[in-house]
């Protein structure tokens, strides 16, 4: 299931929830959903699950993203962690739509308009 904005502004502050961003490092450092976590979704499927549950365990319900809605990461991570076990959802509007629309960021191009 894809979640919009508002579905992720509500859960941002929420305990039991880890947004994650899977974006490489870089670009997590440019500009990220304030409050969010990274952890590259890279070509080791297996080490992203294992990192996963170590640093979160398996009790909380990840919300993924990445670049935008053209962007797959987001979805193939929520895909994954569901089929390993974990409870995830998607954010495919991404650190574009959720800067577009002045929601809390954090970056070095937190000040930065994504679009010319």
């Amino acid at each position: 299931m894809s979640l919009t904005k508002e579905q992720v502004l509500k859960e941002l502050k929420a305990d039991h929830v880890v947004i994650l961003n899977v974006l490489p490092e870089e670009d997590y450092r440019k500009l990220h959903i304030k409050g969010s976590r990274n952890l590259p979704l890279g070509e080791d499927q297996g080490a992203f699950i294992d990192s996963i549950e170590e640093k979160f365990g398996r009790g909380k319900l990840f919300i993924t993203y990445c670049a935008g809605p053209s962007c797959s990461a987001g979805p193939n991570a929520a895909k994954l962690l569901n089929e390993n076990g974990f409870k995830a959802e998607d954010y495919p509007g991404g650190i574009e739509e959720w800067h577009d629309n002045g929601l809390p960021v954090e970056g070095s191009m937190e000040e930065v308009p994504l679009k010319a």
